[in-house]
């Protein structure tokens, strides 16, 4: 007896070790838990733990791509040491539709699991805690963002599979689209996107439907009709507008099909074939060729407006000061010098190219301007121009910084100033975006390595054009008068836009990193006058004072914590702070919305900002209309906006957008607002 008593005791003992899971949190409209696939793991191995839910009827939550709006499931993991977490694994969504809204989601109870893998470094017979702090938004006729933090414990020591658990997640996992044998390729012709797939099992296919990754090219609430061809299929839909001028190189996601009455999904890669635009077109050409040459000459016209921009002024100033003490000597040396200067601009813009392509490569997104996304890029800029700044009055004998820094190293070639004049004024061209310019980067920034290169170099091409003319004729320079004291009093008041180069940086890392950053760059230049004041004058330890003064003032603004500020660039009493989820709940209330996308560092931005967005005849419009202002800050590295900005095909900013309230898809507003301009978008 007492022996059946002991083994009814150790069957329920391990049946409900079989049966463990976490406390269910009810959210509101959901209930989760967590559950895993193991109750016991021995070090180097892996197992799953997966977020389960179970919504209230006719509520939804999203898959990765939520589709026209909402957000995806998201899951914030808090770990022991030795235990990394893989991402979600997706099961295929359905298509939800809600009036001209189509989201892709879930309903009912879907699970989410997460691959762990335990080191070898974990101790046998511990216990790790493994924390999930879960969001969800939840939506019917309304969407309420729902959250919750559960926790569950699991033994290090020989494996123990919780069957009823494990079963599933296995069943979930088994649903997971993988990538097989199904290749594909997409043509748009005019505004029709058409899906090619191939490489199908035996079979009778039906209701096929492809959910991609990203809103690259497809418009979700258009139908996707299905057609056979001679090899697979063929899906055929409405083409996004971004994607009539900017093509990626592909296009991922998963094709859910029928297979003989089985559901069957694969995750699939499209890549272009034929693009053809509705543009007229010529014999032998088609709309890659067309959309290339428009980038390609967008970018070169908007090279030669960089010139004129603010945030270049002060180095081309400089520039044309070298040329004018030229402009009465030979011929050659003006030839020489400029071309000099142009070789520095080029080559600068083909090293930005690498390094985009090296970054774009690596999957992180990146944009136009993104080294002032740096705190120590800024620092070191403003440095540079307060002690250009300097020079120029005749504080030290040099033309400019660096100047005499190439001089120093490379006095064997003269002109090797020319060189670093123009690659300096490269990297300061980079806040700004000219007209033309936004379009031509967008298409080089989503399109191939080849063809983001050849884009940047037309760029460099018609930035270095109006120096490149002084090379080929150099007489244009000999009109302007012969040296004397006017090139003094020039010289010196070329000082005061470097000084307005150097405030404006420093506003700019005080967006950046706060006061605390902004005190060190002011010492830095402390630091600089002290060791210039030591320099001009025969004082005791002087060549001991001045190496430790540069030194310090170099490594200071460079040193400690540089991280952001998390903080608007513009927040006042009519502006909110741009999210997806909050563009999502704006327009469920059918409320028309304005988005700013802006930086600190952004000359064009600034200047809209402060004379157009803040005009009060422009907040009494948005006021009257019940638009929404929302504030999209890329001062620092944002990869959501960064993908913002592609999806809308631009890799710089400023960006403006108007959302009418009925239509998921905004327009797209010019880079130099005006009230017109935005009255007229919001009352369309």
């Amino acid at each position: 007896m007492r022996v059946l008593i002991l083994s009814l005791v150790m069957m329920l003992t391990s049946f409900s070790a079989l049966a463990v899971q976490s406390p269910s949190v009810d959210t509101g409209r959901v209930t989760a838990s967590l559950i895993s696939s193991h109750d016991r793991v021995l070090p180097g191995n892996k197992f799953y733990i997966a977020l389960q839910t179970k919504l209230d009827k006719k509520w939804h939550t999203y898959w990765r791509n939520p589709g026209d709006s909402g957000e995806p499931v998201d899951i914030e993991w808090v770990l022991p040491p030795g235990i990394t977490a893989s991402g979600i694994n997706w099961i295929p969504p359905k298509v939800i539709q809600t009036g001209p809204i189509v989201n892709y989601g879930y309903e009912g109870s879907p699970l989410f699991p997460v691959q762990f893998t335990v080191s070898e470094d974990v101790k046998l017979d511990s216990v790790i805690t493994i924390i999930g702090n879960f969001y969800y938004l939840v939506c019917k006729d309304i969407c309420i963002p729902e959250n919750g933090s559960l926790s569950l414990s699991i033994s290090i020591g020989p494996t123990l599979v919780d069957l009823l658990q494990a079963a599933k997640i296995e069943a979930s996992l088994s649903k997971v689209p993988k990538k097989g044998n199904i290749e594909g390729v997409f043509n748009i012709i005019d505004d029709k996107v058409k899906m090619e797939f191939k490489n199908f099992s035996q079979g009778k296919i039906s209701s096929a439907y492809f959910y991609p990754y990203e809103n690259d090219i497809l418009i979700n609430n258009a139908e996707q009709s299905a057609t056979k061809s001679n090899t697979g299929l063929i899906l055929t839909t409405i083409s996004s507008a971004s994607s009539k001028d900017i093509i990626p190189e592909k296009v991922i996601g998963v094709l859910t099909y029928s297979l003989d009455g089985k559901d069957k999904s694969e995750e699939v890669e499209l890549v272009p074939q034929v693009i053809i635009s509705n543009q007229k077109i010529q014999p032998g050409q088609n709309s890659l060729s067309l959309s290339f040459l428009s980038a390609f000459l967008g970018a070169f016209l908007g090279g030669i407006i960089l010139n004129f921009m603010p945030c270049v002024f002060p180095v081309i100033s400089m520039k044309a000061l070298a040329i004018a003490k030229l402009a009465h000597g030979e011929k050659t040396a003006v030839r020489r010098d400029a071309l000099m200067y142009s070789f520095g601009v080029m080559i600068t813009f083909l090293f930005l190219a690498i390094a985009i392509i090296l970054v774009k490569s690596s999957g992180a997104k990146i944009g136009w301007g993104f080294h002032l996304q740096s705190p120590e890029v800024v620092s070191v800029l403003a440095i540079v121009f307060f002690l250009a700044g300097l020079s120029l009055l005749g504080l030290f004998e040099i033309n400019s910084f660096l100047q005499n820094f190439s001089g120093r190293v490379l006095e064997r070639y003269k002109m090797t100033n020319s060189f670093f004049t123009g690659a300096f004024a490269v990297i300061v061209a980079t806040p700004c975006t000219a007209p033309f310019m936004a379009g031509a980067l967008g298409y080089a920034f989503v399109a191939s390595s080849a063809i983001t290169a050849t884009i940047l170099i037309s760029l460099g091409a018609g930035f270095a054009s109006p120096f490149l003319l002084l090379a080929y004729f150099p007489h244009m320079v000999s009109k302007l008068p012969k040296p004397g004291l006017w090139m003094i009093h020039f010289k010196e008041a070329l000082s005061f836009p470097m000084f307005a180069a150097c405030i404006w940086l420093v506003w700019v890392l005080n967006q950046q990193v706060g006061s605390d950053g902004t005190a060190k760059i002011l010492i830095s230049f402390l630091l600089f006058v002290m060791a210039i004041w030591f320099m001009k004058n025969d004082i005791i330890f002087k060549k001991l004072f001045v190496p430790i003064l540069l030194l310090i003032a170099f490594l200071l603004p460079l040193s400690g914590n540089n991280d952001a500020l998390n903080k608007g660039a513009f927040y006042n009493s009519y502006a909110e702070e741009w999210s997806l989820k909050r563009v999502a709940e704006l327009n469920k209330e059918g409320r028309k919305i304005f988005v700013d996308f802006t930086a600190a560092w952004c000359v064009t931005c600034k200047y809209n900002e402060k004379i157009i967005l803040n005009d009060p005849r422009v907040k009494r419009l948005f006021q009257d209309t019940n638009t929404a202002f929302l504030i999209a800050d890329w001062t620092n590295k944002n990869s959501i906006i960064a993908n913002e900005l592609n999806k809308h095909g631009r890799a710089g900013i400023p960006l403006y957008l108007v959302y009418d309230g009925i239509s998921i898809k905004p327009k797209i507003l010019p880079q130099t607002l005006n009230y017109k301009v935005i009255k007229t978008a919001i009352y369309e």
